[in-house]
């Protein structure tokens, strides 16, 4: 069945959201005297970005690490890491270009987790609040990714089913996973080359969205087959 759909992420897949967290550790680091820091500075950031979610906690986890556990000190990393929540924050190059593309053969939207203050107002600074026909902000909804909820929301405002809807992300739990046990055709975004890790496979990986746009036309033209939604086994009884 012909992709009608194609649903993205924004963290990481559209926006540079690692660079922006990794910018804000070094300032919330160097917010610090580096007497009392017993780590070297890009050694905790990468500690900060190895962390499960990108976060203040990360933050504080890495710090501690490095010997910063004195609560003024911490206190004045969180100054200087909250001063400005998308301190940094870019879009990748390739994304307005592609979704602009895309736009000309597929309807297209944006599934995000998040609170709405912070995602909307990342959308606004972003320039692409008016990008998509169909944005769903977790809050807003009351349920996140990976649970499949949000994901046929998006379809119910789409008009879609999940067969003919593509969703790509860069995390391989909410994104890929949840995805995928929505029925949709899931797309790795795989920017950064990593290995894979997670439980269940995408139907596609892409290193750019520009691989993904040029995937898009070799499927229109026949040139190439469709991906095919994952489709979970169910053994049989005795």
């Amino acid at each position: 069945m012909p992709i009608r759909l194609i649903l993205f992420d924004l963290d990481d897949t559209l926006c540079d959201h690692a660079r922006s967290f990794r910018l804000r550790v070094e300032r919330a680091i160097r917010a610090i005297p580096p007497e009392y820091v017993q780590l070297p500075v890009e050694t905790i950031v990468e500690f900060a970005l190895s962390q499960p979610s990108h976060t203040w906690e990360a933050v504080r986890v890495a710090l501690e690490r490095a010997g910063v556990r004195e609560q003024a000190l911490l206190e004045r990393a969180l100054a200087a890491y909250s001063s400005d929540r998308y301190y940094g924050l870019e879009l990748f190059p390739d994304s307005v270009p592609v979704v602009w593309a895309l736009q000309q053969r597929v309807l297209t939207g944006l599934v995000t987790n998040g609170p709405s203050e912070i995602q909307r107002a990342k959308l606004e600074r972003l320039g692409i609040a008016r990008l998509f026909p169909i944005v769903i902000v977790s809050e807003e909804v009351g349920v996140a990714k990976p649970e499949a909820t949000i994901f046929h929301l998006a379809l119910a405002r789409a008009g879609m089913r999940p067969e003919e809807t593509l969703f790509i992300g860069d995390h391989p739990v909410n994104d890929v996973a949840g995805a995928a046990r929505a029925g949709l055709v899931s797309v790795w975004c795989n920017r950064s080359g990593r290995e894979w890790n997670g439980e269940l496979p995408p139907a596609v990986t892409v290193r750019s969205l520009w691989e993904l746009y040029r995937l898009v036309e070799a499927w229109a033209s026949g040139s190439m087959p469709e991906p095919q939604p994952w489709r979970a086994t169910v053994r049989g009884t005795d």
